[in-house]
């Protein structure tokens, strides 16, 4: 067989199929293939001295540019995403015009939140109006229906500044119309109005709990400590936990007690704006973030879940994306892990030091080279 492309020499690691170890990965038509020893490649990469991952997933991301703070998605090919989805961007009155001018003209893999304020997220320092009576609900349900598979679900920032003297009222009308749509809702939680204990018991299976770590006002820890038991129950019925770095919602005491107490992350991600897309050194890029993680003790294995097979599910993409199994999207992120100080700061302005960095050195989507490193594969 003659094949588009094949990578050689690295240490492949797809938390997916469970490989792991020296293999070569082959491409043909765009997709993962079989590799036969006598096959002949158009194009050889060898990826010696590096890891060679599934192509990386940024679950909550800002990516619509008709926003303040969005940025355009394509940029994050340069940090081995190739495949994102933007949390509630965009609101029933400009979905489509998002889906139009950016997740149907862009290279990655792109799903969507939509954001029960019918504006989104505009940015520009204007909060979304959240009091339920303003929801066009019969739009939101059209969208739904139109948009089935590529809108996820419902978005909406619980937070004090937003809800105001609202109380619960908008996220349980946000849950009810979900529940009747039969979708998840993702649940900005920094800053909640309420414990987070509540909060955390009202979601349900498939929930996505955004800023897990946060550490402004009610959090998922105890006084002493310990998780709060609300949210080990709410891990045991199948919330998903999305640690959503950002500028405001990660406080290293919280994450690192929470990991030391092994409450880890579903889903590790950016939160990416314009204002920290490769801005250090809070966010910067996905693969500095999991860096992040790898320093609070995760180990790569668990941390490699939480950017490919974890939310490829979350997708409906599983098989599909965030994997190297044959017939998935030939979608590969090739990364160095260089031993090296690196410091890191959270939304508080503490720094932690850890010792290792991911580093993208090139990335493949839909079997085309979309970013390569300088001096690799020279």
């Amino acid at each position: 067989m003659k094949y588009d492309l094949i990578v050689r020499n690295g240490y492949l690691l797809d938390p997916a199929t469970g490989n792991k170890g020296k293999h070569i990965v082959a491409v043909k038509d765009d997709k993962i293939a079989d590799y036969s020893q006598d096959g002949q490649a158009i194009q050889t990469i060898n990826a010696k001295g590096c890891y060679v991952f599934p192509g990386l997933i940024d679950f909550h991301t800002h990516i619509y540019e008709g926003s303040d703070f969005g940025v355009s998605p394509d940029l994050l090919l340069a940090n081995g995403v190739t495949a994102a989805v933007d949390a509630g961007s965009t609101g029933c009155v400009n979905f489509e015009m998002f889906y139009k001018n950016s997740m149907m003209n862009s290279k990655l893999k792109i799903k969507a939140f939509l954001n029960v304020s019918s504006i989104g997220q505009p940015g520009a320092g204007i909060d979304e109006p959240l009091d339920p009576k303003l929801f066009q609900k019969d739009l939101i349900r059209s969208l739904i229906r139109k948009y089935k598979g590529t809108i996820l679900g419902l978005k909406i920032r619980f937070s004090k500044n937003t809800v105001g003297g609202l109380g619960t009222k908008p996220l349980e009308e946000t849950l009810k119309l979900a529940q009747e749509l039969g979708v998840p809702v993702c649940v900005h939680t920094t800053n909640p109005p309420i414990d987070a204990a509540e909060l955390v018991s009202m979601l349900r299976k498939g929930d996505i709990y955004c800023h897990i770590y946060h550490g402004t006002g009610s959090t998922l820890l105890e006084e002493d400590g310990t998780i709060k038991p609300a949210f080990l129950d709410a891990a045991k019925r199948g919330v998903i936990f999305d640690c959503a770095n950002g500028r405001f919602n990660l406080d290293y005491k919280v994450a690192k007690q929470s990991i030391s107490n092994k409450f880890l992350p579903d889903i590790i991600s950016t939160d990416t704006t314009k204002v920290t897309l490769n801005v250090p050194a809070q966010v910067k890029s996905l693969p500095f973030v999991m860096s992040k993680y790898l320093s609070f003790g995760m180990s790569l294995e668990d941390v490699l879940k939480t950017v490919t097979v974890n939310p490829a599910k979350l997708m409906g993409m599983e098989g599909k994306i965030g994997t190297l199994k044959k017939g998935a999207y030939a979608d590969i992120t090739i990364c160095k892990i260089v031993d090296k100080k690196v410091v890191f700061s959270d939304s508080k302005g503490a720094t932690h030091e850890g010792n290792q960095l991911i580093v993208p050195v090139l990335t493949i989507e839909n079997g085309r080279i979309a970013y390569c490193q300088t001096d690799f594969n020279i």
